[in-house]
């Protein structure tokens, strides 16, 4: 879980205020293989098999949101199905748009973890950012994919543009941080932040350990 601030390491004060934020040197990097992560690189099934992934490969891919040593109830299985089925049809759509990879932020502490899209890196070396890429994935219809696969529903607050947003920005990146640094990552007592990469040809996730101290959930002081 990359970078890490633990707060034990603040000492006691007999002040009331809250310390200040800790700076990005004082963060310490930790392998996910760790920190209750998984060993790199994690693994997913390629979508472009003919066959499906069996049922041991999916919850071998998955493992990381619920641990392996359970058996898993009928409401994380399916959260499981629906998870490899977003990974499934999303690689597949940001291959077609030329996707090479997928580069992704997260951060977190204390109580929740966070992750999101950074920017998808093409064949040809462009960059291209989360509005960007709805847009060309706006333009191959992948939402017809998504909701026959009930991973997109009509929903009175949110258009159906708006949903494919938030997938694209967050639901994938949390399932990517997931299946790297394992369920609960960012709960304890710590502050963390770092980035991660997906390889769409290998389906490969791997952690950035040179990643900036780019966050939006938690602080980060400037430097002295």
């Amino acid at each position: 879980m990359p970078f890490v601030y633990t707060e034990t390491e603040i000492e006691n004060s007999d002040v009331d205020d809250d310390p200040p934020p800790p700076r990005a040197d004082q963060f310490v990097y930790i392998k996910a293989v760790k920190f209750g992560g998984a060993r790199e690189p994690v693994r997913f099934p390629d979508p472009s098999r003919d066959t499906a992934p069996t049922d041991a490969e999916s919850r071998g891919f998955f493992a990381g949101l619920f641990g392996q040593r359970r058996p898993l109830s009928e409401n994380e299985r399916r959260m499981l199905l629906l998870a490899d089925r977003l990974t499934a049809i999303m690689v597949s759509a940001l291959r077609e748009i030329g996707g090479r990879r997928v580069y992704c932020r997260y951060d977190g502490g204390n109580d929740e973890g966070f992750a999101w899209l950074d920017s998808v890196e093409t064949g040809d070396g462009e960059r291209i950012g989360a509005d960007v890429i709805v847009q060309r994935l706006w333009d191959i219809q992948v939402k017809d994919k998504l909701y026959a696969a009930d991973l997109m529903r009509t929903d009175g607050h949110m258009s159906d543009r708006d949903q494919l947003y938030e997938i694209i920005r967050y639901g994938l990146a949390t399932d990517w941080a997931t299946m790297l640094l394992g369920r609960g990552y960012g709960t304890g007592e710590f502050w963390m932040y770092g980035a991660l990469t997906v390889d769409l040809a290998a389906c490969t996730i791997t952690d950035d350990p040179h990643a900036d101290a780019v966050v939006e959930n938690i602080v980060i002081a400037g430097p002295k």
